[in-house]
């Protein structure tokens, strides 16, 4: 099971006097302390986490997509510091987070009540067992968690049991088939074996901690495949589909679809193989 990030605090929610400075105490412990970013990107981040401004794109590309979140009820699976939660509620969702790390689940609680809304919305536990009955929601998010699970495929079945039919799911993790690693911000070689990472790291002048306890190799191939076995349907590439196909695919036939669907797929795949991150749309079988 995940335990979230149970990282040493330098500092403490307690002596927070706002959202802010209560904003800046996470991502200072997490990014700074942990990770090892320089303050003023952190400060920069403590911004955009103010602004939801990475929830607010997030949301308006899920839009374009046909998400119809107003009126709808999402899960946020791995909600972080909670700002993909408290920007769906903007938007009329009824709107729900799971995470498993303390600090991160405190700080979402007090951004919760700061904007008038329940603390209740925010619970603390794992994606490996998600405490909501089969068929609750109409999608679900889950933003950097399959990386930091022992079994990627454990939690997209556990987001598979609460969607309701036809519901939809974004997910979107490392891949560490990539040249970089995004938590630390450093170059990277593909699976490089921890041993070696975590020397590297210090080298860096970096505290491999977290790499060695909360990183599991997430892979392109890997999520793919996983997501297949939990009984999704993959729309991610559906759109160049379409427009390959444009307004004759309805007199193409079956085998012309086949052929273009796997020069479309094949063609995907091999430019996102190696990309750092991986993006995936999912939908659960009406």
């Amino acid at each position: 099971m995940s335990t979230g990030y149970e990282y040493d605090r330098s500092l403490s929610l307690e002596d927070a006097e706002s959202i802010r400075d209560a904003i800046r105490v996470t991502v200072v412990n997490y990014l700074h302390h942990q990770l090892g970013w320089p303050l003023e990107r952190c400060e920069e981040r403590v911004r955009q986490e103010e602004e939801r401004h990475i929830p607010k794109r997030l949301l308006a590309r899920l839009e374009r997509r046909g998400w119809r979140v107003g009126g709808s009820r999402v899960l946020d699976v791995g909600s972080g510091q909670g700002g993909i939660v408290l920007e769906l509620l903007a938007r009329g969702a009824d709107a729900y987070g799971v995470e498993p790390g303390t600090e991160f689940t405190e700080l979402t609680r007090m951004r919760l009540v700061a904007e008038g809304h329940s603390p209740g919305r925010v619970v603390q536990a794992a994606g490996e067992s998600l405490p909501f009955p089969d068929g609750s929601f109409d999608y679900v998010v889950s933003l950097q968690v399959l990386e930091h699970v022992h079994d990627p495929e454990f939690v997209l079945r556990e987001i598979f049991r609460v969607l309701r039919p036809g519901g939809r799911c974004y997910v979107a993790c490392e891949n560490y088939l990539a040249f970089r690693e995004q938590h630390y911000r450093v170059a990277w070689l593909p699976l490089l074996p921890k041993s070696v990472g975590g020397r590297y790291l210090r080298m860096r002048g970096k505290n491999p901690s977290f790499l060695h306890e909360y990183v599991y190799y997430s892979t392109y191939p890997q999520i793919w495949r996983a997501a297949r076995r939990a009984g999704f349907e993959n729309l991610t590439y559906e759109r160049y589909l379409d427009r390959v196909l444009g307004r004759r695919r309805a007199s193409l036939g079956a085998l012309a679809e086949a052929v273009s669907r796997a020069v479309v797929y094949g063609a995907a795949h091999a430019a996102h193989c190696f990309r750092t991150g991986i993006r995936v749309h999912l939908r659960k079988p009406a």
